[in-house]
């Protein structure tokens, strides 16, 4: 879990953007802020002030891999693990995720792909 943080608090501003626009642009300036709080300052655990922003894009985030955003795309999916681990997320289901996802986390480098599935089963187990 501790690798899988770190790997999610390696964001840089370009990448928490690219999250911050994931609902069509709408309110990227307080999902941006919120981002930052939530990686940064709360170790990428969502709290209940933070489900639409910035719970909302991290969730819409979390299910297409693009080219050349392949960091985002997983750290997304940390951040929702790392929440559901934590008993702050009881919307998601990770099974689900690995299941309908495959094919994105096959778009992922080894390393990142094993990261993103090992927090994402260990947050399986908790659920």
């Amino acid at each position: 879990m501790n690798q899988a943080l770190e790997y999610a608090k390696s964001i840089n501003l370009e990448e928490i953007k690219f999250i911050s626009m994931a609902d069509y642009g709408q309110d990227s300036t307080q999902h941006l802020e919120s981002l930052k709080k939530l990686i940064f300052e709360q170790d990428c655990v969502v709290n209940g002030d933070q489900y639409w922003f910035p719970y909302e894009v991290v969730e819409l985030a979390r299910w297409n891999c693009k080219d050349g955003h392949e960091k985002e795309f997983a750290i997304c999916n940390i951040i929702i693990a790392l929440s559901i681990i934590a008993g702050a997320d009881s919307s998601n289901d990770p099974t689900y995720m690995i299941d309908t996802n495959a094919s994105e986390y096959d778009k992922l480098t080894e390393p990142v792909r094993d990261l993103v599935l090992g927090v994402l089963i260990k947050a399986a187990k908790k659920s």
